[in-house]
């Protein structure tokens, strides 16, 4: 217990924003995926993102998605091989951001 008053407001003055920040979306996100044998991540903004409703799941995802695209170098794969490296990072990297994806916003949506 806080002896001090004042410690205990100021202690609540720095808590409440990240409060905030855990309900509207929470932290920002770590894409992985696996390119060519080498191990590839971007971080994808979510904080500013409320995943309460569906308009922010929707440009969640569409953020997840163009990291992805990235991540797995879509500019590179213009030959059949390449397209087929491609998928292989994209597709697993995509299951494991949704799933990731979807528990943030269960957490979200249960407060």
């Amino acid at each position: 217990m806080l002896k001090n008053p004042l410690m205990g407001a100021a202690l609540a003055t720095l808590l409440l924003p990240m409060a905030a920040t855990a309900r509207s979306g929470g932290n920002d996100m770590l894409v992985t995926g696996e390119y060519r044998g080498e191990t590839r991540s971007i971080t994808v903004a979510l904080a500013d993102l409320n995943l309460r409703h569906d308009r922010a799941v929707d440009r969640a995802e569409s953020r997840i998605r163009y990291a992805l695209k990235q991540v797995c170098d879509i500019n590179s794969a213009r030959e059949l091989y390449e397209k087929r490296d491609y998928k292989a990072c994209y597709d697993p990297a995509m299951d494991s951001a949704r799933s990731d994806l979807d528990k943030r916003i269960a957490t979200a949506r249960a407060t």
